[in-house]
């Protein structure tokens, strides 16, 4: 992928040169993006990202439109991002944490307990969304425009779970993405990687005993059918994000790009919104389903899973933006 990237690179860095010899100016410019995702269209994400393409259209006066491709009709998470790479999609939209499977500098992301508290989370995007996000695209070749809120991954047992004691052993079905695993690994359970359209079946059989997901989905996957209890862990973040090739976005007129950091910052903030009643909305329906909502003392949860940070020192630079913005 890392060969790709540098003969991809290579052959834009011609194209745009040669672009610029020819006089190419902000008034000229022209674009149809494809964005992808593996989430579905209903999903809040994807709808907010049709709406960046949709700003950006308008305020480029129809210069770049765009479509959004979901559910994984232009492949998989890896394979959007080698799309990416090759510039046959433009625009990625994915979990901040999930590109840890591209590149290791996102392990961060999925750290556990990375954030003391959502205030905590927003200070650290507000005040350092530049800088991480300059650091991310030269350590990755990925520029991040906008971070779309999520809810925490919870987890969903088919028995209560009231302690970390009550983790042990317990076999808990997680994507394939490194640092999701690792954290179920440091607080005592046996993680077992699964496809999702697997999990249904896997609770129901006995397969696994409990799943962790953000409560949307929990709810849109009817998982609360065969794993009646929700313990509300809040051991991992979930962070939405457009991601550009770097290389690709720096050919961009300045014009466009200062549109798109503009209408980035607008879908982040609704995201804010949107989160602040779908929490709470999230877990009434789970009560009328007749769920039972189990919240835990998390000290020891936090304690075993310290260890991470250390993990991923070789990221030390994001995290110490993030231990700068605990205070306000």
């Amino acid at each position: 992928m890392k060969f790709k990237r540098y003969c991809t690179h290579l052959a834009m860095g011609l194209a745009i040169g040669l672009a610029t010899a020819m006089g190419a100016t902000a008034q000229d410019y022209k674009y149809k993006w494809k964005l992808a995702t593996t989430e579905t269209p209903d999903y809040y994400m994807t709808q907010l990202s049709q709406k960046f393409i949709d700003k950006v259209t308008q305020r480029t006066g129809g210069k770049v439109t765009g479509e959004v491709f979901a559910s994984g009709q232009l492949g998989n998470l890896i394979g959007a991002l080698e799309g990416l790479n090759m510039g046959n999609i433009d625009i990625v939209m994915d979990g901040v944490s999930s590109l840890s499977e591209a590149n290791k500098l996102f392990n961060v992301f999925g750290i556990a307990y990375l954030y003391d508290n959502k205030e905590h989370q927003y200070r650290f995007w507000d005040k350092y969304f530049k800088k991480v996000t300059d650091y991310i695209a030269r350590e990755s070749g990925y520029r991040l425009v906008a971070v779309i809120d999520g809810m925490n991954r919870q987890l969903s047992p088919r028995k209560p779970i009231r302690s970390l004691a009550d983790v042990k052993n317990l076999k808990i079905r997680v994507p394939t993405i490194t640092p999701y695993v690792r954290v179920w690994q440091l607080l005592g359970a046996a993680p077992v990687t699964m496809s999702l359209s697997e999990v249904y079946t896997a609770l129901q059989t006995g397969v696994v005993e409990a799943q962790e997901n953000d409560i949307p989905l929990t709810l849109s996957m009817g998982f609360y059918e065969v794993a009646p209890f929700c313990v509300l862990t809040n051991h991992v973040p979930y962070e939405g994000a457009l991601y550009f090739d770097e290389r690709t976005f720096q050919s961009y007129p300045d014009e466009l790009k200062k549109i798109i950091y503009e209408v980035g910052a607008e879908i982040s903030a609704e995201s804010r919104e949107i989160y602040k009643t779908l929490m709470s909305d999230s877990i009434k329906k789970l009560k009328e389903k007749n769920v039972e909502i189990i919240e835990l003392d998390l000290t020891e949860f936090k304690k075993a899973a310290a260890s991470m940070r250390d993990e991923y020192s070789y990221a030390k630079s994001i995290l110490n933006y993030i231990d700068k913005a605990k205070n306000p």
